[in-house]
């Protein structure tokens, strides 16, 4: 019975992570700011900007990856990756919104990054290419 409610679970979670990515593009000013020291030069601050477009650039590649997995069906069944998928993508959720309401520096952005939109889209590209690629059965 928990395991129906995985599937809405594991949407909901990628959808939310998506959408407070999305959201920190958009007012990414102030946790720029908060990556500089207190002096900082135009060319520090255009530095840790492109820094921050690209790792959030990044992390919605990685969930538009999940997203075409997943809606897909190639595993959307396959629950340890759904319950991954799910843990991370909550996690990332909570900590980036976090990250952008408490204006944390910029490394701890990176972390996030890592263990939460990284790992599982590593997940999901090795279920993709075992399922699509190599056909193995689920």
């Amino acid at each position: 019975m928990a395991l129906t409610n995985l599937i809405p679970a594991r949407f909901l979670c990628l959808i939310a992570h998506l959408v407070i990515t999305v959201t920190l593009i958009w007012s990414r000013d102030a946790n720029v700011r908060a990556c500089l020291s207190e002096t900082y030069t135009d060319t520090e601050y255009n530095s840790a900007d492109v820094s921050l477009i690209i790792g959030l650039s990044l992390s919605i590649l990685f969930l538009v990856i999940e997203i075409i997995g997943f809606m897909s069906g190639v595993s959307m069944f396959i629950h340890p990756v759904g319950l991954l998928s799910t843990a991370c993508h909550a996690s990332a959720a909570i900590a980036l919104s976090l990250y952008l309401f408490e204006e944390w520096p910029c490394y701890i952005f990176w972390y996030i990054f890592g263990f939460c939109s990284a790992f599982p889209a590593v997940v999901e590209i090795g279920v993709l290419i075992a399922v699509l690629g190599l056909k193995k059965v689920r």
